[in-house]
C-alpha cells in the first residue's frame, strides 16, 4: 500500500487567503489615510469657508468617510 501526501493545495489556499488579507489591510489603511487627510483639510477651514462650500462643521466626518470609500 502506497501513501501519497498532497499538501500543496492546502498551502496554496492558505497563501491565497494571506494575500487577500494583506490586500484588504492595505486597502483599509489607504482608506483611513484618505479619511484623515480629508477630515484634517476640512477642519482647517474657517466656518465661513465651509459655509461657502455648503458644508456645516457637523458634516465633516460624514463627508470624510464618503471620500475615503469613494462614494
Amino acid at each position: 500500500m502506497a501513501y501519497v501526501s498532497n499538501s500543496a493545495p492546502q498551502f496554496a489556499g492558505l497563501m491565497a487567503r494571506l494575500h487577500n488579507l494583506r490586500d484588504a489591510l492595505r486597502t483599509r489603511m489607504a482608506q483611513h489615510a484618505r479619511y484623515r487627510q480629508t477630515r484634517d483639510e476640512l477642519q482647517a477651514l474657517s466656518s465661513r469657508e465651509l459655509a461657502d462650500l455648503g458644508i456645516h462643521r457637523s458634516e465633516i466626518a460624514r463627508i470624510a468617510h464618503e471620500a475615503a470609500r469613494g462614494i
